[in-house]
């Protein structure tokens, strides 16, 4: 029943068991509302609508979401702070991943959809929806742990459908990476059939660069999601999930690196096809 800090209430009872870094909290949320900006400009000048919005959208999330663990460091007993921190950093790196998936219909349109399994449009159409649900999962689940309060039931049930949207994000992002690989392999091994244009295009050093840009924001928005899985399953007040240092660079950092790499290498100028 504690409502703060005080006599019999002690930080170390609160479910992190710390107060969140102000410094770390305060510089996410600049970082990435910068970045938002930084997506919508990039995005409207360049009109790439879908991509820059969904990223954005990202950002904000966890903007508000760092602007919850600001509440926290005042107050870890805070239940608001931590319904929107709970809420807005659990599901917002699924809109980086919406991002993600929607470069492999044009890198195939591209490339020649030919050696595709599938047609180019479905490929948006499938990994969106299979983020939606994800997010969908994640959000329900997020606001019914952190508005939960002292109904362990509400909060278990929140907890696991936490636990499913994530899990059902990771296997979503290990279906796009076979995806990709088995389209990489199979155009490799008809390099003699691609169109010239699209091997110039591979040969230009800001698409090159954007490549390893979608690389780099694929592993770490994976790593930044089996992190969450491991700290979720052990229950609330694990050490995983009462570790900030673990938690500001598998979370905060995972997902920074990823939207800044997805921002300076912007399709809009390395991949405007």
């Amino acid at each position: 029943n504690c409502t703060d800090i005080g006599p019999g209430c002690s930080v170390e009872d609160t479910i992190y068991g710390y107060k969140p870094n102000l410094g770390s909290s305060a510089f996410f949320v600049a970082i990435f509302a910068i970045l938002a900006i930084a997506q919508l400009g990039l995005g409207f000048k360049k009109r790439t609508y879908f991509y820059s919005i969904a990223i954005a959208l990202g950002c904000i999330g966890e903007a508000i979401g760092y602007g919850g663990r600001i509440i926290m460091h005042s107050n870890p007993y805070d239940d608001m702070g931590f319904t929107i921190q709970i809420s807005c950093l659990i599901f917002a790196p699924a809109f980086v991943a919406a991002g993600i998936y929607l470069t492999l219909k044009h890198l195939v349109l591209a490339f020649g959809q030919e050696r595709s399994r599938i047609q180019a449009r479905w490929y948006t159409w499938i990994f969106i929806t299979c983020d939606f649900i994800s997010l969908l999962l994640q959000a329900i689940g997020g606001g019914m742990a952190g508005s939960a309060d002292d109904d362990e039931d509400l909060r278990d049930l929140g907890t696991n459908l936490m636990i499913a949207g994530i899990v059902w994000q990771v296997a979503t992002l290990i279906a796009f990476a076979t995806l990709v690989i088995d389209y990489v392999v199979r155009t490799r091994f008809a390099w003699e059939a691609v169109d010239p244009e699209a091997k110039a295009l591979l040969a230009q050093k800001k698409f090159k660069g954007f490549v390893w840009a979608v690389v780099i924001a694929f592993v770490t928005v994976f790593f930044r999601c089996v992190y969450r899985i491991a700290e979720m399953v052990g229950g609330w007040a694990n050490p995983i999930m009462r570790d900030e240092i673990s938690f500001i660079i598998m979370e905060g950092v995972m997902i920074v690196v990823a939207v800044i790499v997805l921002t300076v290498f912007h399709p809009g100028y390395c991949f405007p096809q």
